[in-house]
């Protein structure tokens, strides 16, 4: 079953979106006023203070919940923002770890673009992904300015203790075909 969360305000501190990969973001030049990207994994925080509803959640769970799916962001009237990728390089260092890839001086290649003005954007509410991004492949800081509706849609039937997660990662992670 589909549900939607709302992330409004202070409701973004709701869902962690640290483990989550996004998989789907497409975004022109121009920044639209409504805009939509794919998601894979995020952890709903219901201890202690869930304030949505909770008809999804399976009776007396008080633990925290992990999409092991697809989801969608919406954000509805966009001022600005950001976004810096940190390419990965396709070798892994001594320790079985991700590499960021290096331009020819050492330095970090990173990918940037800016919408709006974000001197215009002090007003509205700030909006942050700290993540994995698919395409280009590296660590991103997604940043979005908005007055309006921020909501995120998931299917119900992906949702896993986060606990579960944790324990094998991944088991639950997105793969690509």
């Amino acid at each position: 079953m589909k549900h939607i969360i709302d992330l409004t305000k202070n409701n973004f501190d709701r869902i962690d979106f640290t483990e989550a990969k996004i998989i789907d973001f497409y975004c022109k030049k121009d920044l639209p006023t409504e805009f939509e990207f794919s998601v894979w994994g995020a952890t709903l925080l219901l201890d202690p203070h869930w304030k949505h509803d909770k008809s999804f959640i399976p009776e007396h769970n008080f633990k925290d919940l992990y999409v092991s799916g697809i989801g969608i962001v919406r954000i509805d009237n966009l001022f600005g923002g950001n976004i810096e990728v940190y390419i990965y390089e396709n070798v892994k260092d001594e320790q079985n770890r991700i590499t960021v890839a290096k331009n020819y001086d050492g330095s970090e290649l990173v990918f940037r673009r800016q919408w709006g003005n974000t001197d215009e954007c002090k007003s509205v509410d700030e909006y942050l992904w700290e993540c994995v991004i698919m395409w280009p492949y590296g660590f991103c800081n997604l940043k979005f300015y908005s007055n309006g509706n921020v909501d995120f849609k998931f299917n119900t039937e992906d949702l896993i203790f986060a606990d579960d997660y944790l324990k094998d990662p991944y088991r639950y992670t997105f793969k690509e075909k």
